[in-house]
């Protein structure tokens, strides 16, 4: 089974953008099929609704894609996504205490992009060791591939298993990075990602497409403030 294990839709929140993902689950899941994946982690920021809304799609459409639902948690350090789990996890918690929410909730603990350069957030850097795995490709960090390569000597030392997936933040860039592995069901893909029983691959996102994904976001954020103020604001968030 193929499947990118970090994807985001128009269920993350932002504080500044309003939406921070452009595509719907069901766009995402269309893009991961046309790549030729056999599944799809959806883990939009600080919810797991995204992914549920995916999951109940693919079982009316598509019953033989998988849906993986999780969320991208922010804690006091970085970004820890959360694999198989049916229930938000709360924000702003120290690592440790967001690995054991997760553990509890019968999830996978990820590292996301742990040495990402941030403007308004950090990223999670060595405490990545405190999760069960380590992402160690995120195919989004085009302008900061040394990112990816400390991560995985991270991974490395430290005898962790390393992941991979997109990071999409709209529907064309899904599909672009993940694992392989033998397990097709949720609970074999997440016993294999704690186990290191997989093998990952990858592309860069283009450029263009991350300059794309900024301009629209820059476009829409400003359109919401612009009819919030005049009071017209009918944008509908999911």
């Amino acid at each position: 089974m193929k499947i990118d294990l970090h994807s985001h839709t128009i269920y993350s929140r932002h504080a500044f953008w309003g939406r921070d993902a452009l595509g719907t689950p069901e766009q995402s899941i269309r893009m991961a099929i046309r790549r030729g994946l056999d599944g799809l982690a959806i883990t939009d920021h600080q919810t797991v609704r995204g992914g549920f809304a995916g999951k109940a799609w693919a079982k009316s459409n598509r019953p033989d894609f998988l849906v993986l639902p999780g969320t991208e948690i922010r804690t006091i350090k970085g970004d820890i996504v959360a694999l198989g789990v049916d229930e938000d996890v709360p924000d702003n918690m120290s690592v440790d205490e967001t690995v054991d929410r997760i553990h509890d909730l019968n999830g996978v603990a990820v590292a996301a992009h742990p040495y990402a350069a941030f403007i308004f957030r950090r990223a999670v850097k060595d405490e990545a060791v405190k999760a069960d795995a380590i992402e160690v490709f995120n195919a989004s960090t085009s302008l900061n591939w040394r990112a990816n390569r400390r991560a995985l000597e991270l991974a490395r030392a430290n005898r962790k298993p390393g992941t991979a997936g997109s990071d999409a933040h709209v529907a064309r860039d899904v599909g672009r990075a993940g694992i392989e592995c033998s397990a097709d069901t949720i609970d074999g893909i997440l016993r294999a990602i704690r186990k290191g029983k997989f093998t990952i691959f990858g592309d860069y996102t283009p450029i263009w497409d991350l300059a794309y994904l900024t301009t629209r976001k820059f476009a829409r954020a400003a359109k919401y403030r612009i009819m919030r103020n005049k009071g017209t604001l009918s944008i509908v968030y999911p």
